[in-house]
């Protein structure tokens, strides 16, 4: 007889723990099987670092403060409330890590409670009068002015960007092809392993996490599915929540760089 068998009796594991061992072997195997079909579709996205600074009428890439402005009467406003928009977002593209071009990226949107514009004009769909997506030149030095916003955010300028890699939402496999049904154990593991599913945070690149449908706006001139630029997820770096929780998508035309567009969902 075994040592141990005859010291503490018997020392086979009950059944049920077999089982579970087998099961997590499939589940790993099912895992790294998902992964492998995924990886044909992953995109670059890199996570912006920040750093609060005083605000600035500056070309640097930056969250919030003051933009640049190309004269005094450049700084978009509300048709709604009269009052400028905020600045949520300025790329200046030859600090990207990646397709560095000249000119900068500008997104502002409407934040006045009263009247809410957000509601109103329904700034959650792109194109939304109370919202402004442009890209501009940078010619000299940026005029300066005294904007008129209730509360203006603080700037918070881009230092540098991170990569991940990043994955397509579930919501979209049946448009790119994928025939995956994830099973729940592995949806588990893709969720803490961060490998596999698209990135919740703020980012730039990488595929759109859809708070409900997939909801890409279309370039009005050529019908083109519009691509993921930059996403916002609520009070990640920009101090606004969109709706209850929700992300906003900033997104541009592949047939034209100047086709932008912002929307947001929540759940």
């Amino acid at each position: 007889m075994n040592i141990f068998k005859k010291l503490f009796g018997k020392t086979d594991k009950p059944k049920i723990e077999v089982e579970n061992y087998s099961d997590s072997i499939d589940i790993e195997k099912e895992y790294e099987s998902t992964i492998k079909l995924l990886d044909k579709f992953k995109k670059k996205a890199f996570l912006p670092t920040t750093k609060e600074s005083g605000n600035t009428f500056s070309e640097k890439s930056k969250i919030g403060g003051f933009p640049y402005l190309r004269n005094e009467n450049d700084w978009p406003k509300c048709p709604n409330c009269k009052k400028n928009m905020q600045l949520f977002l300025q790329l200046n593209l030859q600090e990207l890590p990646e397709d560095k071009k000249q000119g900068l990226i500008q997104l502002f949107y409407c934040t006045t409670s009263e009247p809410l514009c957000e509601s109103d004009l329904e700034a959650f769909f792109p194109f939304s009068k109370s919202v402004e997506c442009r890209k501009i030149e940078i010619n000299g030095e940026s005029a300066s002015i005294k904007p008129q916003i209730d509360e203006l955010f603080n700037e918070k300028l881009i230092t540098e960007w991170t990569f991940k890699d990043d994955y397509p939402h579930p919501e979209e496999y049946d448009q790119l092809g994928i025939e995956l049904d994830l099973d729940d154990d592995v949806y588990e593991l893709m969720e803490e392993r961060g490998i596999g599913l698209p990135i919740e945070k703020d980012k730039l690149y990488g595929w759109p996490y859809w708070i409900q449908s997939v909801e890409y706006p279309f370039d009005r001139k050529t019908e083109k599915q519009m691509e993921l630029l930059f996403q916002f997820d609520s009070e990640d770096n920009l101090p606004y929540m969109f709706g209850d929780a929700g992300i906003g998508h900033l997104t541009q035309s592949p047939d034209n760089e100047n086709e932008l567009g912002f929307g947001w969902a929540c759940s």
